[in-house]
């Protein structure tokens, strides 16, 4: 068997994981890690038998690679490989801006090659059951919350809510018509607690929550349909699908419920990262489509500068 040639830019928080699910894949051979810090990179580097090279033109013929950079670089980086025609995962967000993901997307699609983006959460194996199971979402609600780490610069909305409005308009099915959004600054200087409304065409609304001043680490997701209510715990990748059956009234004002509740079947084995490399291997290979297209990278960032923009234009609380 012919094995893809791979590499991987960056060497941080979440390229030291792509490095090390690739490095373990027999169907690829691991060409090399670049970073320009030889330091940080080699480690991980060594561990799957790979050089750490400086720069991209120390790098020979790949047919593949995750970007695991910083964003800033996203654009400039993929443009490079995308010209030596490279099929990429690129971490989210996309890019910065919405030009320059517009731009890797026109790129890409002119090359023939395949762009993936990191948004893991699609194969949170829980998240999965949930997107099967939606059929006529009436509301969503998100909630992703988190305590504050210093380290992450960027407002929370591209840092933890990006996360949610990609899957938000994956589970309705179509791009918002509608936005409301109001934010707050608590430890930083960008936007650490932020709350979003979304309006879908079919009528579906979702509600969204994103914090990084919360003392506790939150990942709620709930589909409300006519005729049931769906609630995930996707940190627990725990399910539950509740439907009511009974409703009695009695004397003195007494009120009594009965619900139906089940419990779908969630195969946690393997890690979410892990599919989604796998699913980018495979669109790469010819074995499948990517879950995860640069299109729809394209729209979370679209999705969220506009609500970037919500917030900065809201009145004053």
């Amino acid at each position: 068997m012919t094995k893809a040639k791979a590499a991987v830019i960056g060497s941080g928080n979440m390229g030291r994981h792509h490095i090390r699910i690739l490095g373990a894949m027999p169907d690829i051979e691991f060409i090399g890690v670049i970073d320009p810090d030889i330091e940080r990179a080699l480690p991980h580097a060594k561990a799957v038998g790979a050089p750490v090279l400086t720069t991209l033109d120390d790098l020979p013929e790949i047919d593949l690679a995750v970007i695991a950079t910083p964003t800033a670089y996203h654009t400039e980086t993929a443009l490079t490989l995308i010209g030596r025609g490279v099929h990429l995962l690129i971490e989210k967000p996309l890019a910065d801006t919405v030009k320059d993901a517009e731009r890797l997307v026109d790129a890409a699609e002119r090359a023939s090659t395949q762009l993936a983006v990191g948004h893991v959460e699609r194969f949170n194996a829980a998240i999965s059951v949930l997107a099967g199971l939606a059929e006529s979402p009436i509301m969503l609600s998100f909630e992703r919350l988190s305590p504050y780490t210093p380290r992450i610069k960027d407002s929370v909305v591209f840092d933890l809510m990006v996360h949610d409005l990609d899957l938000a308009c994956w589970i309705a099915d179509g791009f918002p018509t509608h936005i409301e959004a109001v934010g707050a600054k608590v430890f930083s200087d960008t936007v650490d607690v932020a709350s979003a409304v979304l309006g879908f065409e079919s009528g579906c609304i979702a509600s969204l929550q994103a914090s990084r001043a919360t003392q506790d680490k939150v990942r709620h997701i709930s589909v409300a349909e006519r005729s049931r209510f769906i609630v995930a715990d996707t940190m627990r990748q725990e399910i539950s699908i509740k439907r009511e059956t009974t409703v009695e009234f009695g004397e003195h004002g007494m009120y009594r419920q009965a619900n139906m509740t089940e419990v779908p079947y969630i195969d946690r084995s393997g890690e979410p990262l892990a599919r989604e490399l796998r699913n980018f291997v495979d669109a790469v290979i010819g074995k499948a489509e990517p879950l995860v297209t640069g299109r729809d990278g394209l729209a979370a960032i679209r999705l969220a500068h506009a609500v970037e923009q919500a917030i900065t234009q809201a009145p004053p609380a």
